[in-house]
């Protein structure tokens, strides 16, 4: 079987506010009994939050199976990551000047170079000519950049609700990605 995940990701997160804004985040999660404080190994890599009994409120369509699955928990992420689709494929890398699709061009130095903070991550549109770093083109499907963000595994369709509090306990707008591994 494959897994799912939805990561929602603050692309504006400073790194010196991800542990603080983690901490605010798992505390509502908790006191809402969505998610239970031990960490435990129920995600795919490091360790995870198993659902509580409220988990169900915040899923569109209530995932019953969730609880039997062994990877099933939220993941708190709170270093510099390029939140992905999984590794899927992309449609699309668009230019946010122009809209010309780059994804036949070679965006991956840059892209490196913003997860490791090496050199410039400024990507120029072979369409426009334009230089704009490598965070500002769309990409299609939806990835996420930032310094702070919590993966949700195989817990299905979050409701949108759920996705505007979870703004305002942070404090800043978030980027929801799909994924499938």
């Amino acid at each position: 079987m494959s897994d799912t995940f939805i990561s929602i990701v603050s692309e504006k997160t400073k790194q010196s506010d991800s542990k603080r804004i983690a901490e605010k985040v798992l505390r509502y999660l908790t006191e809402n009994r969505i998610v239970k404080s031990e960490l435990t190994d129920c995600v795919l890599s490091g360790n995870g939050h198993e659902p509580a009994e409220n988990f169900i409120s915040i899923l569109e369509n209530p995932n019953n199976g969730l609880l039997e699955l062994s990877v099933n928990g939220l993941q708190i992420l709170t270093e510099r990551q390029v939140f992905d689709n999984g590794g899927n494929g992309l449609d699309g890398v668009l230019c946010p000047n122009c809209g010309g699709n780059q994804i036949e061009e070679n965006w991956g130095n840059a892209l490196e170079n913003w997860q490791d903070k090496t050199q410039s991550d400024n990507f120029k549109c072979s369409n426009c000519s334009l230089e704009f770093p490598i965070t500002a083109f769309q990409f299609e499907p939806k990835w996420g950049f930032g310094n702070f963000g919590i993966t949700f595994w195989n817990w299905g369709e979050l409701k949108s609700e759920f996705i505007i509090e979870i703004e305002s306990v942070i404090g800043t707008e978030l980027k929801v990605v799909r994924g499938l591994l």
